[in-house]
């Protein structure tokens, strides 16, 4: 038996792929722009890479909000 309809987890998925799609495309377009330097590269490609995870992170606790409160 299926219960509501939980509607943040597909908005979060949405809002998960979308955005990442936008940050990579205005990551990559910064990356091309930076000196051609093997270190400066390295590290800004480094942060850039692992900075979308804390975005996610609250958007993935927000959708699961939507869990929660239907198991109650």
């Amino acid at each position: 038996m299926s219960g509501p309809m939980r509607w943040r987890s597909p908005l979060g998925g949405l809002i998960l792929v979308v955005g990442l799609a936008v940050y990579t495309v205005i990551a990559t377009t910064i990356g091309t722009n930076l000196p051609d330097n093997i270190l400066v590269l390295s590290i800004y490609y480094l942060v850039a890479g692992l900075i979308w995870i804390w975005p996610a992170i609250w958007v993935l606790a927000w959708a699961k909000k939507d869990d929660a409160a239907a198991g109650e």
